[in-house]
């Protein structure tokens, strides 16, 4: 697992190293939160598109990953195993450059983490030479391939899913799908689904997921008072059961984008007790400091970014 990150922007850097839950102040939280998801939701993709100039810098066990993208000039070093492995793209002129620990022409540099993939044979480079490059990138892309989620700034789910809608497991950014997500829950995972539900009526609310009108699978939240669809719902109760959807998925890493937004103590609560079950790692980032004392969980910090 990842155990630091590190986010460069206009001659700023910001860094976190990662605890089980780590709370995010000060300023350009929202900017680190994109930059790490943008970087490592993409091992092995193309370079995530910011609009703006930045590196990142990450470690996990013996590898460690960096990267600096500028308009003309898009740097990576990945080392591991006492070896430093250097890629250069240069977008202008389509340039893609393995340069270290050899300089050879490459099909892809604008990929996070690439292979070295050459054109046509090099004369000058052993096969088995390559084959070693490639085995050390597989380590490296091992330690970095985690499954990462976002969620924020704000949740705003749908009350109704297509019943046709086919298995999903992946939660939109802001919960719209989180309908279409919990039925599934309900339908292929009953345990976590029950685990849900039992989270919430402890605060009071009941959730249900059944058939509301032909065609269409519907969330209900229900109170003493009476029942209400999903997009109806408190907003607190709507930000946590995505948040709770979400660590059902088991991602690696969470990264939340406005946590205390309508968050109360009750339901802080509550997703202490979620996380205290959870083997995921959380970056949540928070407007009041004062909300870090709702969470009793273990190995929490507080971190101050200046980005």
């Amino acid at each position: 697992m990842i155990e630091y990150v590190e986010v460069g922007l206009g001659g700023r850097k910001a860094a976190v190293r990662l605890t089980n839950v780590v709370f995010v102040t000060g300023t350009g939280k929202s900017t680190f939160l994109k930059l790490v998801y943008g970087v490592l939701s993409s091992v092995g993709k193309r370079l995530p598109k910011l609009g703006i100039e930045w590196s990142f810098y990450a470690q996990s066990g013996e590898v460690i990953y960096s990267i600096t993208a500028a308009r003309n000039r898009v740097r990576q070093t990945i080392s591991t195993q006492g070896e430093e492995i250097a890629f250069e793209f240069v977008p202008a002129k389509g340039a893609h450059r393995l340069i270290k620990p050899i300089d050879i022409a490459v099909t892809d540099a604008d990929v996070v983490m690439p292979e070295v993939k050459t054109k046509e044979h090099v004369s000058v480079v052993a096969d088995e030479d390559i084959e070693r490059l490639n085995s050390l990138l597989l380590t490296a892309r091992k330690a970095f391939s985690i499954k990462a989620q976002f969620l924020g700034p704000y949740i705003s789910p749908r009350s109704l899913v297509d019943a046709s809608t086919k298995q999903i497991n992946a939660l939109e950014r802001h919960g719209r799908n989180l309908a279409a997500v919990l039925s599934n829950l309900a339908l292929y995972n009953p345990s976590a689904y029950d685990s849900i539900r039992t989270a919430f009526r402890k605060l009071g609310f009941s959730i249900s997921v059944g058939l509301a009108k032909p065609g269409f699978v519907g969330v209900i939240v229900s109170t003493k008072r009476g029942k209400m669809p999903l997009s109806k719902a408190p907003c607190s109760i709507k930000s946590l059961l995505a948040i709770a959807v979400a660590l059902e998925l088991k991602p690696d890493l969470l990264l939340i984008d406005n946590l205390d937004y309508c968050l109360t103590k009750n339901t802080a609560e509550a997703l202490a007790a979620i996380l205290r079950q959870k083997s995921t790692k959380v970056i949540a980032e928070i407007h009041n400091s004062e909300v870090v004392d709702w969470f009793n969980l273990p190995n929490k910090s507080v971190v101050e970014l200046m980005l």
